[in-house]
């Protein structure tokens, strides 16, 4: 056998590696099977296995490579042979991941070294990133390893300076594997290499244009952007309290370079840029001045190009106390009563994008304390919280919300925060918890508070449990609140208007609401930011009757108002409008069931 060489391809790598191997003959079926029973016997990987039982060496792989892929080989034996400048164009997290390293830069063209197959994925990457022409070159795997190795350890070079513009970290997830037919796969990326929507991603104008975007969305408070492909157009789209904006600013820009504007966000979040037929979902860190936002990414392949969402979560948000959430007098009581009780079953309910997350870790800031053991299972962790145990819901690997609260119950924990009850099982293991000394805190998707004790006799949970586990039950919606800046009085309110919206004939005559006409200050939409808008549900000895008895949701209903004086999101939004903080609009969009 051959001597064994000194160096380490990753798994997926590998195995397109000899793939191409096999297909262009450099070694065969045969020796490929003997290398893979070999190397699963062994801890050796496949690629190390196949030059040490000598079937093929460097050098032939290397030149294979490069014919294959009309690329020249070269050799970097030592450090000296790469340009400290030209290594500082690429972050070192980048040069190590994708396995590419720049060597040598001269008269707007870069100069760059692989070793396999999949890294000629990155080059459009690298084009984006340095704003240069990128011409590869292949070295053998022991060269690679070498100058990874010496590079790492910042032997006889300069280390290389972080990519310039918003990025700040990544979190790093893989990319998502290639097709196994890898010549194929690499035949076509080749040629989208020459595509000339690749090539707009050598203009500087695509990062400003992405930095921009997210710099704006930052400083406006957005929390989300959309970027959207059509067959003849493309737009961006920013959503403000609740409603998306067109941006009509960056339309032109975005439309000479929207392949590139993705690619350069796929780079941002870590994920693959070759991939355009799968959806993706990643996630980066930006700043704008000294406010920081962790961004989720999701990108969606459409009939006319990949569409992109970017989610921006404000940790500062996760610091929100029960105090300043809103909610009146008797509502903040009755939650704070709830939720310090020593075991229950707290559920917070609303449509997406109520806040019902940013209610859940108020209440986790309000109980997270030293002497605490508290652990969530959330899809996805939106916001960071020290002293909490986290964990990320991934169910294409089984890890439900169900199995995370199966494994909670063997950690000791006082505190339970599920981020969503989606099933029986996980409403049975919730309850169970609930009834065996653990506050447990989740959401629930119903119209109403009442209504979520029907949803979970609807998912065959037994009525004996749901009353003697239920503590509490919070349903709210989110309202834009009328700009002060020019709010008037709203005229065009009729009487059967306020009928509809609960007012009594009375209330209608002599009350006066108020909506806003559009300035600068609210960007000419009448309103400025949004508040809560809530309804608290104690589950008292009344209910809990009810519930056993069967009763009906307005049964239950009645009860509730009769015997704990229930207060619905629908009084707290009459009170809203009466004080001028939301417009009539606003209250039929939101509450009007």
């Amino acid at each position: 056998m051959a001597s064994r060489p000194n160096f380490q391809i990753k798994k997926d790598a590998a195995t397109h590696l000899a793939s191409f191997l096999v297909t262009n003959g450099l070694i065969s079926d045969i020796q490929l099977d003997q290398a893979i029973t070999a190397s699963n016997e062994s801890d050796r990987g496949l690629i190390e296995t196949i030059l040490e039982f000598g079937f093929t060496n460097e050098e032939s792989v290397a030149e294979g490579i490069g014919g294959m892929y009309g690329l020249e080989v070269a050799r970097l034996q030592r450090m000296e042979d790469v340009q400290g400048d030209a290594l500082k164009l690429l972050p070192i997290s980048f040069i190590e991941q994708n396995r590419i390293v720049p060597f040598e830069e001269s008269a707007g063209t870069l100069k760059v070294a692989i070793s396999e197959p999949n890294s000629l994925n990155t080059v459009p990457g690298v084009r984006t990133i340095t704003n240069k022409k990128v011409t590869p070159y292949v070295i053998t795997f022991s060269d690679m390893a070498s100058v990874l190795d010496r590079l790492l350890r910042g032997d006889d070079a300069q280390q290389p300076s972080p990519t310039p513009s918003l990025l700040k970290t990544v979190e790093r997830k893989k990319p998502k594997s290639v097709s196994s037919s890898l010549a194929r796969r690499l035949g076509e990326k080749k040629d989208k290499d020459k595509d000339p929507k690749d090539e707009a991603a050598l203009s500087s104008e695509v990062v400003t244009l992405v930095d921009k975007v997210i710099s704006d969305a930052i400083i406006a408070g957005v929390s989300d952007i959309h970027i959207e492909p059509y067959k003849t157009s493309s737009r961006i789209r920013f959503r403000k309290d609740g409603v998306l904006q067109d941006q009509q600013r960056f339309s032109e820009s975005l439309g000479r370079n929207y392949a590139a504007v993705t690619t350069r966000i796929k780079i941002m979040s870590s994920l693959d840029i070759a991939e355009r037929r799968l959806p993706q979902d990643g996630a980066f860190s930006a700043s704008s001045g000294a406010k920081e936002i962790d961004l989720r990414v999701s990108i969606l392949p459409t009939a006319f190009g990949e569409r992109v969402v970017m989610r921006l979560l404000d940790g500062s948000s996760a610091n929100l106390s029960l105090e300043k959430m809103g909610l009146s007098e008797a509502d903040e009581k009755a939650l704070k009563t709830a939720v310090d009780a020593p075991q229950g079953l707290v559920l917070v309910t609303g449509p997406t994008g109520s806040g019902k997350s940013t209610t859940l870790y108020s209440v986790l800031g309000r109980l997270n304390q030293v002497g605490v053991n508290i652990l969530t299972a959330e899809d996805p962790v939106e916001y960071n919280m020290e002293g909490v145990g986290q964990v990320q819901v991934k169910d294409e690997i089984g890890l439900t919300f169900s199995s995370a609260l199966r494994s909670f119950l063997r950690q000791d924990p006082e505190i339970i925060m599920v981020g969503e009850i989606r099933d029986q099982d996980t409403a049975n293991i919730a309850i169970k918890a609930a009834l065996t000394g653990h506050m447990v805190l989740s959401t629930l998707h119903t119209n109403d508070s009442v209504s979520t004790i029907t949803r979970l006799l609807n998912m065959d949970i037994p009525p004996y449990l749901i009353s003697s586990s239920l503590a509490a039950i919070v349903a709210q919606r989110l309202a834009r609140k009328v700009c002060d800046n020019c709010r008037e009085i709203d005229e065009d309110v009729s009487t059967d208007q306020y009928l509809t919206m609960g007012f009594t004939v009375e209330e209608a005559s002599r009350s006066k609401l108020y909506k806003g006409v559009g300035c600068d200050k609210c960007g000419n939409t009448g309103c400025s930011g949004r508040r809560g808008i809530y309804e608290v549900l104690r589950i008292t000895d009344g209910l809990r009757e009810g519930i056993l008895q069967g009763m009906t949701t307005l049964e239950l209903l009645k009860t509730a108002k009769e015997s704990d004086g229930f207060n619905t999101m629908q009084n707290m939004g009459r009170s809203l409008m009466l004080q001028g903080d939301i417009s009539a609009q606003e209250y039929r969009r939101v509450l009007l069931l």
